[in-house]
This record gives C-alpha cells, structure tokens and sequence, in this order.
C-alpha cells in the first residue's frame, strides 16, 4: 500500500530531509499538469509498490509508459514551495 500526501499550504511544504523521509529515499521532482510530485528516486530498484493516484496523475501529463512507486508528495501548482520548477 502506498501513500500520497497532499501539500495544501506553504507552512507545510517538506524540507528535504523531510520529503527523503517520507519517500524513503533520495528524491526526484516529477512534473504533472497541475503541479509536482515528489518521489523516491530509486523506487523501482527497491521493488516498490505502484502508486496507483501518482501513475493516474503522471499518465494524464505523459502517458501511460510509465508508473509511479512507492510513496509520494504532490504539491498543487497554487501552492508556493520551493519544490516548483
């Protein structure tokens, strides 16, 4: 079973340390239509579970070549963070 945490205000968004907890690892920031995911770098090589609300939200923006694993952040776009690209 996996997790997505919603980030809903700029006092909540993650610190580093923070997101690499959560994921459970080193993080990479995935863009999707309407703001970001945060994600474990390296899930797939530690045989993480899907995620299957992340994969929806990287299928929407990329297609459905690709999944999402393991735990996740998703920060909306109308939330300022650090995280934004």
């Amino acid at each position: 079973m996996t997790t997505l945490k919603e980030i809903q205000s700029k006092e909540d968004s993650p610190s580093l340390s923070d997101a690499q907890k959560f994921v459970g690892g080193w993080v990479e920031v995935v863009q999707v239509n309407d703001g970001v995911l945060i994600i474990d770098e390296e899930g797939k090589l530690k045989d993480k579970p899907v995620n299957e609300v992340a994969s929806k939200m990287y299928a929407d923006k990329y297609g459905d070549a690709d999944i999402i694993v393991g735990d996740a952040i998703y920060i909306p776009n109308g939330v300022v963070s650090d995280w934004h690209r």
